[in-house]
């Protein structure tokens, strides 16, 4: 019998769990913590505050929060090596799967339909070709 898959954690959860791990594992300290200018500061409470007063998404937040770890660098967040599955001498990053700042989910369907679109130009007209 084979062992279920884990739950992949949505942002909310994962801010959670990173802001703990930032506290050394004390859930008290992650609610006194006073660093307000920490990107998931707003977000390290369990219940989601309400997303209509949060300054951005929790996507957001934890690419911001990313881009501090990588000290601005774009490239580098992008390739950052902290995935579920690395290997020493780095650790699993909860935050990783949302580092370029949107769901994966959404990022894959974005990245599929701009393989799938053309690119025009202006002034640049190309006649679709009749496939077989």
């Amino acid at each position: 019998m084979s062992s279920p898959t884990p739950r992949k954690l949505g942002a909310q959860e994962a801010i959670r769990k990173f802001c703990v791990a930032c506290m050394g594992g004390s859930y008290l300290l992650v609610a006194q913590c006073a660093e307000a200018s920490c990107p998931l500061h707003e977000f390290r409470q369990s219940p989601a505050p309400d997303l209509a007063k949060a300054t951005r998404p929790p996507v957001r937040a934890i690419r911001r929060q990313c881009l501090a770890c990588c000290c601005g660098d774009r490239d580098r967040v992008r390739a950052c090596a902290a995935s579920p599955a690395c290997k020493q001498p780095f650790e699993p990053c909860v935050l990783w799967r949302f580092r370029l700042g949107s769901r994966p989910e959404i990022f894959e369907r974005r990245k599929k339909k701009a393989r799938s679109t053309l690119l025009t130009l202006p002034g640049l007209t190309l006649e679709k070709t009749e496939t077989a």
